[in-house]
C-alpha cells in the first residue's frame, strides 16, 4: 500500500471518529443549559419546591404545599417551610455534568440516539435524586422533629444522597455515551 494511500485511510478513519454536526451542536446545548442552570437557578429551585409538594402531599401527615421556593410540612402540628436553597437546588449539581456531557459529545463521534438516551438518563438521574432527597429531610423533619430529623437528614444522609445521585448520572452518563455496554451473555459467548 503507498504511503498517499495510507494516508486517506487514516483521514478517512479521522473523520469518521470526529463529532458531526448535529453532536456539536448537542454539545454547544449542553454547555448553554449548564449555563442557564445557575444563571435561573431561582426559578429551578421554585420548580423544585412544586414538584417535591406535588409528590409529597399525599404521603406526607397533614399534607405538603408549595409557596414560591419552599415546600411547606407539618412538624408537630407547625406548618415549616423547607426553603430550597439554590445550593439544595439540583441544578448545582446540573451544571457541571452538563459541562461534562457537552465536553464528551465535543471530543469523539457517538450515535446521536445513544448522546440523547445518555444524558436524557443523566439529567433524569440527578433530578429525581434530588427530589428524594429533598422528601426525605421533610420527611424526617415530620417524623423525627427539626432538631435531629432535619439535621441528620439535611446534613449528612441528604448530602451523601445527592454525592450518590450526581457521581450515579456520571457513572451512567460515561457507560452510555461508552457504547461498551454489553450483556454478560454477550461477552461469554
Amino acid at each position: 500500500m503507498s504511503s498517499d494511500q495510507l494516508r486517506r485511510r487514516h483521514r478517512s478513519r479521522e473523520q469518521r471518529d470526529r463529532p458531526g454536526w448535529a453532536q456539536r451542536v448537542l454539545a454547544i446545548v449542553a454547555i448553554l443549559a449548564a449555563v442557564a442552570s445557575l444563571v435561573f437557578i431561582e426559578g429551578i429551585a421554585v420548580a423544585e419546591a412544586l414538584a417535591t409538594a406535588f409528590w409529597t402531599n399525599p404521603l406526607f401527615a397533614g399534607g405538603v404545599v408549595a409557596a414560591r421556593d419552599n415546600f411547606v410540612v407539618q412538624v408537630g402540628g407547625t406548618p415549616i417551610a423547607f426553603h430550597v436553597t439554590p445550593s439544595c437546588s439540583a441544578a448545582v449539581l446540573l451544571a457541571p455534568a452538563l459541562l461534562v456531557y457537552g465536553a464528551i459529545l465535543l471530543i469523539r463521534r457517538i450515535p446521536l440516539s445513544r448522546a440523547l438516551l445518555a444524558g436524557a438518563t443523566m439529567i433524569v438521574v440527578i433530578v429525581v435524586t434530588n427530589q428524594l432527597r429533598l422528601g426525605l429531610i421533610g420527611w424526617a423533619s415530620q417524623t423525627w422533629g427539626m432538631d435531629l430529623g432535619y439535621q441528620i437528614s439535611h446534613r449528612y444522609v441528604g448530602s451523601a444522597i445527592a454525592i450518590v445521585g450526581f457521581t450515579a448520572g456520571l457513572v451512567l452518563l460515561v457507560r452510555l455515551t461508552n457504547g461498551k455496554l454489553r450483556s454478560r451473555r454477550t461477552r461469554a459467548v
